[in-house]
């Protein structure tokens, strides 16, 4: 699945696998390191707007920017797709707990 995925990315970038191979490594170790400290202040926002009345879009809404803002005051840089995956994980981690 690797050497496919390097070679898809190398055919769509340009790039050569070489280049894309010492790449990938790093940005999905930073990549792991954002989520790391991401989600649980993802959790946190999502379980304390989960018995809200609000409309899922509020909710959602609501959740990314109390993520952002958290973020921005532990000192965390993450783009707005990094909060939107913590944001996701998060949720399918408390319909998963709720299921149980």
């Amino acid at each position: 699945m690797k050497k496919t995925l390097l070679n898809a990315l190398a055919w769509l970038t340009g790039a050569s696998r070489t280049v894309l191979a010492f790449i990938l490594p790093i940005l999905a170790d930073s990549t792991a390191r954002l989520l790391t400290a991401l989600l649980p202040i993802a959790l946190e926002v999502v379980a304390s707007l989960a018995d809200s009345d609000k409309s899922g879009e509020e909710k959602r809404a609501e959740a990314v920017d109390r993520i952002r803002a958290a973020a921005i005051s532990a000192g965390i840089q993450a783009s707005a797709s990094a909060v939107n995956l913590a944001l996701e994980l998060a949720v399918a981690k408390l319909k998963e707990s709720a299921a149980k």
